[in-house]
């Protein structure tokens, strides 16, 4: 009898080791995992920071303040919350660390504020103004957000000489804001557009950014109007150079658009009244200006075709009725394909450069133009003096026909009772 009990107490031994065991190694599971969130805990953001409307500084000791000018004296993790402007924050080259979820600097109708010298980094947005008036972001660098500024509904905003590269999304974002000047920038290797603009974007001035290897287009434009884009070097973007969308007035001048892998400029429907000189339109896939419907009024002259895809293109059967030239003796482009002769040596080509049945460059150049020129254009069709007299007539003309049609029904209705 005592042999047939051996083989049960092993089994009663064998399972309690195996629970032992089984107990220590969730015990071993446990603390890994409880050292691990004390870790996680350590690295955690400080949390959201505020610079208070009487000046003071909640949420970190690495502020520190000298009247209105705050300065950086470490590095720095968690949200910046402005509840009062008029004040100079100053980085003095440290980081501040944000998370996906939240924007690294947030003023919200905060106005006459200049931030500089600051790294931000893993932020939903690294910078992000709204309705704010008069601020300046300058000489930061801004990496591994996923927008890296974002203007919304703000105006009179400067943005200078700031390293905005490596955003998953877009580098600078306007969003109806008014009067931005966006300059000497590097706006390298971002996810989406690199500089975009939407919404009812008014009198603003793009100038002197380097717009490299952007993931859509170098820059984006819907709903612009009276701004300028000038003298920007735009490279490599996967889509478009420029990219207008429903806008007018605008004037795109002295920049260099090259490699990008659709078209240079592209004008996207109901472009019109926008200004096309002096730009260098080199070597992009598709081509060099795409016209699309009806973006048929704009003024394209002194710019350099050179070894695009196509040249350019307009929507079938529209004409740019402002034209592809500045007449004569300005002239009109410089088209690296053009097979013309200047028998008179005047630097203007004998024969037109045609683009398709309804648009041609008349005065095409014969050499490439030096769009650095201080030479003024003028670039703005006038009408002759007679023509509102003679729209103002055809409309009298107009309302009178209607008025007297309406006369006529009027009476016949009054017959027929």
């Amino acid at each position: 009898m005592t042999k047939t009990l051996f083989p049960h107490v092993k089994v009663v031994i064998f399972r309690y080791k195996m629970r032992v065991k089984s107990t220590i190694l969730v015990l071993l599971v446990l603390s890994v995992v409880f050292v691990s969130f004390q870790q996680i805990e350590v690295v955690k953001a400080q949390g959201t920071i505020y610079i208070r409307a009487d000046g003071t500084v909640e949420g970190t000791d690495k502020i520190q303040r000298d009247g209105n000018i705050y300065t950086f004296t470490g590095n720095i993790s968690g949200a910046i919350i402005f509840e009062k402007g008029g004040i100079v924050i100053d980085g003095n080259g440290y980081t501040l660390t944000g998370d996906a979820n939240n924007h690294g600097f947030y003023l919200n109708h905060i106005n006459d504020t200049i931030i500089k010298n600051v790294r931000i980094e893993s932020c939903n947005n690294g910078f992000y103004l709204r309705l704010s008036l008069n601020n300046t972001i300058t000489g930061n660098t801004v990496t591994g957000n996923n927008v890296g500024i974002y203007l919304r509904s703000s105006k009179n905003t400067l943005i200078t000489e700031n390293n905005v590269l490596n955003n998953d999304q877009i580098g600078i974002y306007c969003f109806r804001s008014k009067n931005a000047i966006i300059t000497n920038n590097m706006v390298t290797n971002n996810g989406g557009n690199g500089i975009e603009s939407e919404s009812s974007m008014e009198n603003c001035y793009l100038s002197e950014n380097e717009i490299l290897n952007s993931g859509l287009n170098g820059i984006k434009m819907d709903w612009a109007t009276n701004t300028t884009i000038t003298e920007n070097e735009i490279q490599n973007s996967a889509e478009n150079g420029i990219r207008v969308y429903e806008s007018r007035n605008n004037t795109i001048s002295k920049n260099n658009i090259e490699d990008n892998k659709a078209n240079g400029i592209y004008l996207h429907t109901y472009c019109f009244h926008n200004v096309i000189l002096l730009n260098n339109i080199t070597s992009n896939s598709e081509y060099g200006i795409d016209n699309n419907r009806y973006s048929a009024i704009n003024l394209i002259h002194h710019n350099n075709f050179i070894d695009n895809g196509n040249q350019t293109t307009t929507y079938p059967g529209e004409t740019n009725t402002w034209g592809w030239d500045n007449g004569f003796p300005s002239g009109g482009n410089y088209w690296s394909d053009y097979n013309g002769t200047d028998n008179n040596g005047d630097g203007i080509g004998d024969t037109p450069y045609i683009i398709n049945e309804n648009n041609q460059d008349n005065y095409p150049l014969m050499n490439p133009f030096d769009i650095s020129t201080t030479q003024e254009f003028s670039t703005i069709p006038e009408f002759p003096s007679w023509t509102p007299l003679l729209i103002m007539l055809l409309a009298v003309v107009a309302v009178a026909v209607i008025y007297r049609r309406i006369i006529h029904t009027r009476n016949q209705e009054r017959r027929g009772q």
